[in-house]
């Protein structure tokens, strides 16, 4: 029998790593939360390790380091991935800075067993794929339908949670009391289960637990989540708090970063989603905008930032959020129902945040009118006078927002960038919010 070791101490990170590696690789894990007792484990069963992934530090200890000395002097040819910010280890097989950039790390750990992507693709899992039962404690529900294997007929599968019911953590205990180890899902609907138990558990990490880039991709996943649990269960309790959560980032990633460029870098190199990174640099722009203009105040900072963070929620992935027009809403190869949604995503995430607690007053509103038109539907390419003045500075923060976007890794020359604005809003209106721009430090 074959083991990959790792040494990790975050249990969160360490649960879904083990998730990651069984589903994608096939692979079965041993944990380890230090170097010294890896080193212990090593000492007596170093030949049934194929892969050893582990942490740069865990705290004070250099981890990483200990273990490939430990290797090198028992002449132990295992291969070691690295997994953490900081510099590579010299004599690792391979290092991921983030941690939380799951997919990257599967490649390193398939690289050094010498499993292709062909190999993975056309893995072999059974009809009903097994999941620890440990899993479904983070989970309030399930993204698909859930079977127990029958103890009397262990080839009859019994359906036991129905696809997005509630079920209450007790009905966990009751089965694992019951002695049942593993739930099973549908085989294709493994990943979609193993990508949301993931996300469930990087939205439970603290700052503390990761790196500042780590935790921007945190940030990306959450908004991510709470999108789909939005269109899934709507406005409630949990959907309330995970966006609080998220948006109280944004604003913070805000202030720590006074250069717009460096927020820029940094989120270029964390590989976050467009959305993602079109909803940050959106934050910044419009705080800005915000807190320069004279009728700017801290009521108008949390309504801006609040609508920055809503105004594209029902969106379900970067190439709709990538269209601003009609004419590319019609030339996009997306799927009628999906050219509906793009259509219309504005007046939907109004009617959500016209039921989210405590949203401030017309933000809906605004959200309906941040691509021109006053009913949320569709693309304006003329703005009338009734947008409102809190929407001319999300429509201009947004389209500058794009600007800089599409020269990602260039460059920013504000002139350039306030030249190629004022050319797209030339009404005297506009005109006065993008002076707001002019001290904005690129």
């Amino acid at each position: 029998m074959s083991l990959t070791l790792l040494v990790e101490k975050n249990a969160n990170i360490e649960s879904f790593y083990k998730l990651n590696l069984s589903t994608w690789l096939g692979l079965e894990t041993v944990t380890k939360n230090k170097a010294e007792a890896a080193l212990t484990f090593l000492e007596s069963e170093h030949d049934k390790i194929n892969l050893i992934i582990t942490r740069a530090t865990i705290g004070q200890e250099e981890t990483a380091k200990i273990i490939l000395a430990y290797l090198e002097k028992k002449s132990l040819k295992i291969s070691v991935v690295v997994i953490g910010p900081g510099k590579e280890v010299p004599g690792s097989f391979a290092h991921v800075p983030n941690s939380l950039q799951i997919k990257i790390m599967i490649q390193g750990a398939a690289k050094a067993l010498n499993i292709t992507a062909k190999e993975m693709t056309n893995k072999i899992v059974p009809d009903y794929f097994p999941i620890a039962i440990s899993y479904f404690h983070v989970l309030k529900r399930s993204v698909c339908p859930v079977y127990a294997q029958d103890l009397e007929n262990p080839k009859k599968f019994n359906l036991v949670l129905q696809k997005l019911d509630d079920f209450e953590e007790k009905t966990i205990i009751k089965m694992s009391s019951a002695g049942v180890t593993h739930l099973f899902v549908d085989k294709m609907d493994r990943l979609e289960f193993v990508n949301n138990v993931t996300s469930e558990l990087m939205s439970k990490l603290a700052k503390s637990d990761v790196s500042e880039d780590e935790h921007i991709t945190a940030t990306d996943k959450g908004i991510e989540l709470l999108s789909k649990k939005l269109q899934a269960i709507g406005v409630t309790d949990e959907t309330v708090e995970l966006a609080k959560k998220n948006l109280e980032t944004l604003r913070a990633n805000v202030k720590g970063h006074p250069k717009l460029s460096k927020l820029l870098d940094r989120l270029l190199k964390n590989k976050t989603s467009y959305v993602f990174k079109h909803t940050q640099i959106l934050t910044y722009i419009c705080l800005h905008i915000i807190q320069n203009i004279d009728w700017g105040n801290d009521e108008q900072e949390e309504k801006i930032a609040f609508i920055a963070f809503f105004h594209d929620i029902v969106l379900e992935n970067d190439a709709q959020a990538m269209i601003k027009s009609t004419l590319e809403l019609k030339k996009s190869p997306l799927t009628p129902p999906q050219k509906i949604l793009v259509d219309k995503h504005a007046q939907m995430a109004a009617e959500l945040v016209q039921k989210f607690p405590h949203a401030p007053m017309g933000s809906d509103q605004i959200i309906r009118q941040h691509h021109g038109t006053l009913n949320g539907i569709g693309f304006s390419e003329h703005y009338g006078n009734n947008v409102s003045p809190v929407a001319i500075v999300f429509i201009v923060a947004e389209e500058f927002t794009r600007i800089i976007m599409k020269q990602e890794g260039a460059n920013l020359n504000k002139t350039e960038l306030l030249r190629e604005l004022k050319e797209e809003f030339p009404t005297s209106r506009f005109q006065k919010v993008i002076e707001q721009l002019q001290n904005i430090i690129l």
